[in-house]
């Protein structure tokens, strides 16, 4: 039994902290040793804990937070954003072409141009580019762009050639193909993700590895400690793949992976227990997607059920993707007849997004005990978007937070990167002030206080995924993840919480990134 350090590894000194310990809620100086806190309190408190070989930390009066936990992101998706055209700043599609064309001209002789994150809210035409539009960027090379939620595609005519979508073309159950008046497909796809990834030739390796480095970049950067992927094409294959980025400090963060409801066969064979906390990277949730397609659910209802309660009477935890009225109402419902055959205490079972949540809802997640993570961010990004295409009484049930924190529901905050920025701060600011980067207001009646905001993406990201009892407080004994803001917000107007950057991320006790 290996004995408590006596001697800190290093000292932080001389900043607000925000412990998250209702015994002790703020200090002015942690120690940190063998990747631990080891203590906490007042920088005399703690001089004890020096020796000549602890690195000291002088914070000036800067705040001090555990690290940010992101239990809803998509690293390989993210990361394929830096093999392309990036297209979230297009505004017309012209623009798109011009972005294509300045792309086509640094690809090889048989590369796929591909282009990420239009939004058809955003160009002034109103609508998704096709296959034509495409075509006059290249008749002969593939072309595909990918819709900014990654539930729509675009693909030229020469890539619908090469993926065999035509007109006789039938596609999976839950997918869609757009076509003309004469049948002919006008190269808009949606929710055919799954057939595209095996259609398509993968990204070249060096490319994509320059892209996850770039992601770990910009998670460090952001404070960001721990995340989840939620990717539900993810299998255990997949586990194996974060498990070596992380060995070989390709990615630094904590790693926790979503395996997809259709390789969880494969989880049950291995014998792999949940949250398992033996290696580098754990095994996380059982990933569904719910979604409707041309009017109808897909899975349907008994089938989702069926799912629900394999995942659940083997002990794991569910996380449905349920977006609208609809969808998170089947997900709910499958939940309950799980709960029904068999009551789990503890399931923290997951609905990811509830964008839109009606009154009745809440009691139903209250009853069954459901975490809602949900995306604060997208208040700021996209808030514009949602009041324009929500109808006017539906915009009080939009990415609810206060009115699941009234009645006990859990609630996390999370990015869904890179459906959103990856900006923790940001997200923090937007539960404040419920406000749009145009600053559109909606429904301020959500409003979060600061420290409840920070707590989405700390103690509640620790307590979906498992781990409250190792991380997410800076109190003796957790993990010594903590991030330094460059200004304490105590004080500051909501508005300017944006504004403060991350100065220093800590995981495992090791400086990973400083300002």
């Amino acid at each position: 039994m290996s004995s408590v350090p006596h001697t800190a590894d290093l000292l932080l000194y001389g900043g607000h902290v925000l412990t998250f310990d209702p015994n002790r809620p703020e200090a002015q100086a942690v120690a940190i040793a063998a990747g631990g806190i080891l203590a906490v309190g007042t920088e005399e408190e703690l001089r004890s804990f020096v020796s000549p070989k602890t690195q000291t930390l002088a914070c000036a009066g800067r705040m001090v937070l555990p690290g940010f936990i992101d239990p809803h992101l998509h690293l390989f998706a993210w990361a394929s954003r830096y093999c392309g055209a990036d297209l979230g700043t297009a505004r017309s599609i012209a623009e798109i072409q011009s972005q294509l064309q300045a792309r086509l001209e640094t690809l090889g002789s048989h590369d796929w141009l591909r282009g990420y994150g239009y939004d058809e809210f955003f160009l002034d035409e109103k609508r998704h580019p096709n296959r034509h539009d495409l075509d006059t960027i290249s008749t002969d090379r593939p072309v595909i762009l990918r819709h900014r939620t990654g539930h729509a595609a675009v693909l030229n005519s020469t890539a619908l050639r090469r993926v065999g979508i035509h007109a006789q073309f039938t596609p999976p159950k839950g997918g869609n193909v757009e076509r003309d008046v004469s049948g002919e497909p006008t190269g808009v796809v949606y929710e055919l993700e799954s057939f595209l990834r095996t259609a398509i030739p993968p990204l070249p390796l060096p490319e994509f590895q320059a892209g996850l480095r770039q992601v770990n970049s910009t998670l460090l950067r952001h404070g960001v400690c721990s995340f989840h992927d939620a990717s539900a094409g993810n299998t255990l294959e997949s586990l194996g793949h974060f498990a070596a980025l992380r060995a070989d400090g390709v990615i630094r963060p904590h790693a926790t992976v979503m395996v997809g409801v259709e390789a969880f066969s494969q989880v049950r064979e291995a014998g792999l227990p949940a949250f398992d906390r033996s290696g580098q990277v754990r095994l996380g949730s059982i990933k569904i997607m719910l979604h409707e397609s041309g009017g109808e659910l897909y899975p349907p209802l008994d089938d989702l059920a069926e799912m629900v309660w394999q995942v659940h009477r083997n002990g794991f935890q569910v996380a449905i993707h349920a977006v609208e009225e609809a969808p998170v109402c089947a997900a709910l419902e499958a939940i309950q007849r799980s709960l029904e055959r068999l009551p789990r205490h503890d399931h923290r079972h997951r609905i990811e997004h509830c964008t839109l949540c009606p009154p009745p809802f809440l009691d139903t997640l209250a009853e069954t005990g459901c975490a809602v993570v949900m995306q604060p961010g997208f208040l700021h990004f996209y808030g514009d978007k949602y009041a324009a295409e929500v109808d006017a009484e539906a915009h009080d049930w939009l990415y609810r937070a206060k009115s699941f924190r009234d009645r006990n529901i859990p609630v996390v905050g999370s990015s869904d990167c890179p459906i959103a920025p990856q900006a923790p701060l940001i997200a923090i600011q937007a539960a404040v002030t419920r406000r749009s980067h145009t600053g559109m207001v909606l429904n301020p009646a959500e409003r979060l206080s600061c420290l409840e905001a920070i707590g989405l993406f700390t103690q509640a990201g620790a307590w979906v995924g498992f781990e409250e009892n190792q991380t997410s407080r800076i109190i003796p004994g957790m993990r010594a993840d903590v991030v330094i803001l460059n200004s304490d917000l105590t004080g500051l107007p909501a508005e300017a919480i944006s504004r403060i950057n991350v100065q220093t991320t800590i995981i495992d006790g090791q400086i990973v990134y400083s300002a």
